[in-house]
């Protein structure tokens, strides 16, 4: 067993942003994405949202079908699809619970107000 990290936006990221998409390996047990606020301004805010495709890692992003993933925040066993806010410097974790089938994820930040953020996906990979 093991647990691969891989970037989904890069440290220093800021503004609207539909980030590069992320491959994951059929191996994947679990997958988890973790969302960091590292900086904030005069009245931070920030809306995120994962997504997932069935299409190839092959499939150049703008040609792919993505959905929004059904999410559970580490404080919930409550599952959902919703885009998070954030107004502070933290780090949220989200369980993709329907990651099952998706091939790649990628993350869509939006309604970005002074805030500098990253985030990373973390697989737990059996063999």
């Amino acid at each position: 067993m093991a647990i691969a990290s891989q970037l989904a936006a890069p440290a220093g990221s800021t503004g609207n942003n539909t980030h590069q998409s992320v491959g994951l390996s059929q191996l994947a047990i679990a997958v988890c994405l973790e969302f960091r606020v590292t900086a904030v301004g005069a009245t931070p805010t920030i809306t995120y949202i994962i997504q997932g495709s069935l299409d190839e890692v092959t499939v150049d992003d703008a040609d792919s079908n993505w959905v929004s993933l059904l999410v559970y925040p580490a404080a919930s066993d409550t599952g959902t699809a919703s885009p998070a806010a954030v107004t502070v410097v933290n780090s949220f974790l989200h369980y993709l619970g329907s990651t099952r089938f998706a091939k790649k994820i990628r993350i869509v930040t939006s309604a970005n107000t002074n805030v500098t953020y990253e985030a990373s996906v973390h697989e737990f990979i059996e063999g």
